[in-house]
């Protein structure tokens, strides 16, 4: 062999010695990597494992997802593409989009316009004008500035208005979907174009000197245009408790409770209503302190400028700044007026929805096309919906931008500032971890940046839904977060194995069906289990069932079932009439006429509005006119007592108001709190549309705005009430080709609609009160003479119609009829509380949220087992028959008639529906083929394309069911 051939051979070898030591060091290098990260995922996914086996954080469910921004990796998700409510984590979006369209630079506009001339006595013969461009920082000493550049030009008096422009803005004041009882503090203010102080007003109360002496109160602003009714008393010691209460559309304050004298000042911002004129109010004592009067008809009214050099201008500071303190403190204020900027300067509409449509248009170049939901700037509307991947993707995007300095620095940064200024101190993510925090009832979110111990930066989402205690969330975050800014020095647990999977008999039938492209952003929670086996063998399917999920109208099976095993099926409401004294025999019966309800939902009037029988007022009038009355000297006195004063459920959204599924409550109610406007288009275009009223009744006021246009044209047409007020208005175009239709609308005070309409009722019998006598509400007297007691059907048959036709009224005077009977306390919370124990008793747990009686209200937080629990002690109670028998039937009738028409056991399934934008569930019984009797609970929580799909993936499982053998 000659020594080139044995050269090559040895170079040969050479050479495959180094790939064989290549191949054997790059799979070390790869395992070192690969095994840091599988500590990262074993830690998360053990303290995960963890939480699901403590009962006060079991049904808590997170997305999570952390992306190594350096080596452009992932590093670890969990159901990174499922949707969740982010709470404040929205503001992200709005900051990177607006930092994105507007710029760090931007600042808003405030102008000042004169409309008129100043002659030499400085006399303004015209109108002063002050237009709002969507400032959201804009303080009384702004005003104040711009008032003493009025003062400078030489003007002395304004014998003209003062004008308030906000056009810029729509005129909606609130977000999607905010719940009413947000509505009286700062935090949920009032939005505008022209805004001053956030929209609030700070109410500070101070101790008195001593017990039992009045407590001292500050506002600030000082206004007129707020009236403050301060009932708060000072007692011995330093608790504080103190209520705070505006009534809707009012700009009312009542402040009750107490204050210790040894208390530290309470404060709270409250709202208030149509904050514009708010600004004029404030406006003007700016005008006065700078000497300028006014003519004695000056006025401050609304008005829209519409060209014009302005006089003077007030610039807000930049936008830069401005996100700072939108992240650091999470102001939802400045995040609203920051998205409805975004509509006005993007696409020309100063709302929500074009401000959302600026938002999409950035998300889309950051790669986030689809598969989110933005309805508000802010977070506070639970219609919001996003994944932690999204975020994730987000923060990555930001930071290949010119802005991305500025986001990070409005973030808060861990034991340092902001919303995390206490959290995570003393860890390795102190001053290392920078994220925008994000929290409501039942949602916490943290996402952000954080550098790791080797130096990378990594970019993190974690959104966490389903939370009964908050405390395990924040926990889980700070746990996170530390163990990110570690990274990658971790160690595995010890001792951890991760668990598998729990396979069941209908898992290959039904596991394929949560894995379709359309329910990658769903949070599904399915129990399917043999009411004709025991232990681990009854159980046919699980699939996140303890996962704590928005139940919507699948929450009156609970109610629904509470009530009758507590009352009873043959429970029947009264409705009791008294007198001052007893029935006269002349005619004339001396003092007042008393009706007292007890809960009774199914009073009617005798029209198109009575859904059952049982009493009417029409009844009761002709029972009073029976027994020969012909005139009542006093008043007619409603006692609505036995239930609590609040009208509307805890959650319930503020734009919802006028629709017939959000009625007021009372415990002396009519009509399920509603009127019906019947309507329909007038014989000619151009007139007005048709309307018809039921009952016909003074008790409310009916504003036709609305036209009739030619056939085919837009139907427009809306039936709207205004906020805390008995005026309906009709509004828009309905064309002539149009069928007609009816609306029912809910209306205030409900007893006070009762005792209208009885009175209307009992004239139409010639039946009269005396000249001077008055509608009161309140308690009948100990000495009043009873009269007559009406009574309902028995609870079975309106049990039946409540569920059957998924009846929100019923639900919720149901739910404070327990309470009452039950507690003594005719409320929500109390009814509530019955339920619990009712659950208890059968053999469920009690680990859930349960806040009104309807499932309206998103407050509701349970899980498919919960609901399951309920139907399997239900199927054991006396009251089964009356249960069963009152649930909807597929393919027959109730709010299934339409559902699986064509499935063979169809009339087996007799199941509660239940559906709200992003929720949607099916809980009840099934018979298989073979005949075996189970219960199935699907409840789905999430973002969908369309929302068909829920009901369809309800359906398509409910056929497997009833084909299993």
């Amino acid at each position: 062999m000659n020594q080139l051939v044995v050269f090559r051979r040895v170079c040969t070898c050479f050479l495959l010695l180094l790939l064989v030591l290549q191949f054997a060091v790059s799979p070390a290098f790869a395992r070192e990597d690969i095994g840091t990260r599988d500590a990262l995922t074993d830690r998360i996914e053990k303290y995960l494992t963890d939480l699901k086996n403590d009962e006060n954080s079991m049904g808590m469910y997170a997305g999570i997802a952390v992306y190594d921004l350096t080596d452009k990796t992932y590093l670890y998700r969990h159901n990174a593409e499922r949707n969740y409510i982010p709470a404040s984590n929205m503001k992200l979006f709005t900051t990177v989009a607006a930092l994105d369209k507007l710029g760090p630079d931007y600042q808003w506009r405030t102008d000042v316009f004169l409309q008129g001339k100043v002659n030499a006595a400085g006399v303004l013969a015209g109108d002063l004008v002050l237009k709002g461009n969507g400032d959201p920082t804009l303080m009384p000493a702004d005003l104040q500035q711009l008032a003493a550049a009025v003062k400078e030009a030489g003007v002395k008096r304004i014998d003209g208005d003062l004008l308030l422009d906000e056009s810029y803005f729509d005129d909606t004041r609130l977000g999607v979907s905010w719940m009413w009882d947000d509505e009286p503090y700062g935090y949920s203010a009032q939005l505008s174009a022209l805004s001053v102080h956030k929209n609030f007003v700070t109410i500070a109360i101070s101790p008195g000197k001593a017990a039992n002496t009045p407590p001292t109160m500050a506002m600030e602003p000082a206004t007129t245009y707020v009236k403050i009714n301060n009932q708060v008393q000072t007692v011995a010691g330093a608790e504080t408790d103190i209520t705070v209460e505006r009534p809707r559309g009012k700009n009312e304050i009542l402040l009750t409770g107490t204050i210790g004298v040894s208390a530290k000042p309470y404060e709270e911002d409250v709202s208030l209503e149509d904050p514009a004129l708010f600004v004029g109010d404030i406006w003007k004592q700016q005008l006065l302190a700078q000497g300028i009067g006014f003519s004695p008809s000056t006025q401050i009214k609304k008005t829209s400028v519409t060209s014009g050099v302005p006089f003077r201008t007030h610039l807000s500071m930049p936008l830069g700044e401005v996100v700072v303190e939108l992240n650091k403190q999470s102001d939802n204020f400045y995040a609203e007026m920051l998205l409805k900027t975004l509509g006005a300067t993007e696409k020309g509409t100063g709302s929500a929805e074009a401000g959302s449509e600026a938002v999409a248009d950035v998300m889309k170049r950051a790669g986030i096309d689809t598969g989110f939901r933005q309805v508000d700037g802010s977070g506070l509307s639970r219609f919001d919906l996003v994944t932690a991947e999204q975020i994730v993707k987000l923060l990555d995007f930001a930071q290949q931008q010119t802005y991305g300095v500025e986001l990070e620095k409005s973030l808060p940064v861990a034991g340092v500032d902001g919303t995390l200024k206490n959290r995570m101190l003393t860890t390795d993510a102190e001053k290392n971890l920078m994220a925008k925090t994000g929290s409501m009832g039942g949602v916490n979110s943290l996402s952000g940046y954080v550098t790791a111990k080797n130096g990378h930066k990594l970019a993190f989402s974690i959104l966490i839904n389903g939370i009964y205690k908050s405390k395990y969330a924040r926990d889980l975050q700070d746990f996170v977060g530390t163990l990110l800014a570690s990274y990658p020095q971790i160690t595995a647990p010890e001792g951890y194995v991760p668990a598998r999977e729990k396979v069941y008999p209908l898992s290959v039938l039904l596991d394929p069906l949560f894995a379709q492209p359309q329910a990658v952003g769903v949070t599904a929670g399915v129990i399917v289990k043999s009411l004709d086996k025991t232990g681990d063998a009854a159980i046919l399917y699980e699939k996140d069932a303890d996962a704590l999920l928005t139940p919507a109208s699948n929450l009156k099976l609970l109610t629904t079932a509470a009530a009758l095993s507590q009352l009873g099926e043959n429970y029947v409401y009264k409705t009791e009439l008294y007198g001052d004294a007893p029935v006269t025999k002349n005619g004339v019966q001396q003092g007042n006429l008393y009706l007292k309800g007890y809960g009774d939902p199914t009073i009617s009037t005798e029209n198109a509005l009575q859904v059952q029988e049982g009493v009417t007022i029409e009844k009761i009038a002709a029972w009073i006119k029976q027994q020969g009355i012909r005139q009542v000297t006093g008043n007619l006195v409603l006692d609505e007592s036995f239930f609590d004063k609040e009208r509307l459920g805890l959650g319930w959204a503020w734009d919802d108001e006028s629709y017939y599924y959000n009625p007021t409550l009372g415990a002396l109610a009519l009509n399920r709190g509603t009127v019906m406007v019947e309507y329909k288009p007038a014989k000619q275009a151009g007139e007005a549309v048709a309307f018809n009223l039921l009952p016909k009744t003074n008790y409310v006021t009916i504003v036709n705005e609305s036209k009739t246009v030619e056939a085919g044209q837009e139907n427009t047409f809306a039936i709207l009430r205004d906020r805390g007020t008995n005026t309906i208005r009709l509004t828009g175009n309905l064309p002539l080709d149009h069928p007609g239709d009816y609306e029912r609308v809910p209306v205030e005070e409900p007893a006070k609609y009762a005792g209208t309409v009885l009175q209307e009722a009992m004239a139409s019998q010639g039946i009269q009160f005396a000249p001077g006598s008055q509608l009161i509400v309140q308690t009948v007297p100990p000495s009043a003479v009873k009269w007559h007691e009406f009574t309902s059907l028995p609870l079975k048959d309106i049990v039946a119609y409540l569920n059957k036709k998924s009846d929100n009224f019923y639900a919720e005077m149901l739910l404070k009829t327990i309470g009452a009977v039950k507690k003594g306390t005719g409320s929500a919370a109390a009814g509530a509380e019955v339920v619990q124990e009712t659950v208890a008793s059968f053999g469920g747990k009690t680990n859930f949220d349960m806040v009104d009686g309807s499932g309206l209200t998103r407050y509701n937080l349970i899980s498919a087992r919960h609901l399951a629990s309920v139907l399997e002690g239900m199927a054991k109670q006396t009251s089964f028959a009356a249960f069963d028998a009152s649930l909807p039937i597929a393919g027959v009738d109730g709010t299934l008639k339409n559902r699986l028409t064509d499935l063979a056991a169809a009339k087996t399934i007799h199941a509660k529906t239940g559906s709200m934008t992003g929720a949607n569930s099916l809980s009840g019984y099934l018979t298989t083929q073979s005949g075996e009797r189970l219960v199935v609970s699907i409840i789905m929580n999430g973002y969908v394309e369309d929302e068909d799909f829920f009901m369809e993936l309800q359906d398509r499982i409910m056929s497997i069911v009833a084909a299993y053998e």
